[in-house]
């Protein structure tokens, strides 16, 4: 898993919790400063959004496993959200430029959903390309469903026996389920449910070139994913959810010293520590 952390390796930002930590143990009533404080520690927050069938929910699914950071599904509360994934599938559509237009591009990626459905990277990048010069924004492709392949003993096994026999996916669905006769209908069905027929000709070709694991095969479809490619842009946005986080923390303790509870040392913590800056730092944005 990567690590998308918010400062966390930060000596500075790691004093900062502990002193906040210390100052709230004193301050138990004072539950909006605990919460913020609470959540300097919390994952990147990533709302996926996009029509329903766009593949919006492995895409979900996929960067829970690939990436230390909490997603937000379709029908969660996104409203505390630090960042957004919109998932397109196929062409641009009506709702998804009305919902793009509600996001601030700072703050959020496009994806190409379902890239595996166009049968190569190729196509993939080329049809994200023309996705993006239609909508004026990057559009990077994804083919999520090879990040989640869970695989069993038979599933390996038939795919190791396909590799074997040097077996070929052919485009059409029902050729491929026929091709294992009756014996193995279900389970091809069961396949091609769990990694559609691009996931298993690159299943096979990894297991044509040497025999691995259910576990070692997992990580090597993983790779073929796309998903490295939003690792770069989540650090990005939780450098920006660090500093906002920042924020409310020094927000609230304003409040709290403006009443007259521990003035000095809260006016001493916002000046002699990172709190000092937050309210001026620029976001880093790509």
């Amino acid at each position: 898993m990567d690590q998308i952390d918010l400062r966390v390796g930060d000596p500075a930002y790691a004093d900062l919790t502990v002193r906040l930590e210390s100052l709230c143990a004193r301050l138990p009533g004072a539950r909006d400063l605990n919460r913020a404080v609470g959540d300097l520690h919390g994952p990147l927050r990533v709302a996926v959004t996009g029509r329903f069938g766009t593949g919006r929910d492995t895409v979900a699914a996929a960067l829970r496993r690939r990436f230390d950071v909490s997603p937000i599904g379709p029908g969660d509360d996104a409203e505390d959200a630090d960042a957004w994934l919109h998932v397109l599938a196929g062409w641009p559509r009506a709702d998804d430029v009305a919902a793009l237009a509600g996001l601030d591009p700072r703050r959020s990626l496009v994806l190409l959903g379902k890239s595996d459905s166009l049968g190569s990277w190729p196509a993939a990048r080329a049809r994200a390309d023309e996705c993006a010069l239609e909508l004026g924004r990057q559009v990077i492709p994804v083919m999520a469903m090879l990040a989640i392949a869970d695989l069993g003993d038979e599933e390996m096994d038939m795919l190791a026996a396909m590799a074997a026999a040097g077996e070929a996916v052919p485009p059409m669905q029902a050729t491929f389920i026929d091709a294992g006769g009756p014996g193995q209908r279900l389970q091809r069905i069961a396949l091609l449910r769990r990694l559609d027929a691009y996931g298993i000709a690159a299943a096979i070709a990894v297991l044509g070139n040497a025999p691995c694991s259910a576990d070692e095969l997992a990580e090597l479809l993983m790779q073929r994913s796309g998903l490295d490619a939003l690792a770069d842009p989540l650090r990005v946005f939780a450098a920006a959810a660090a500093v906002t986080r920042l924020r409310l923390v020094a927000a609230e303790l304003e409040i709290i010293a403006a009443q007259g509870v521990l003035r000095d040392e809260i006016e001493d913590l916002l000046s002699g520590s990172m709190l000092s800056g937050a309210a001026e730092e620029p976001f880093v944005w790509m």
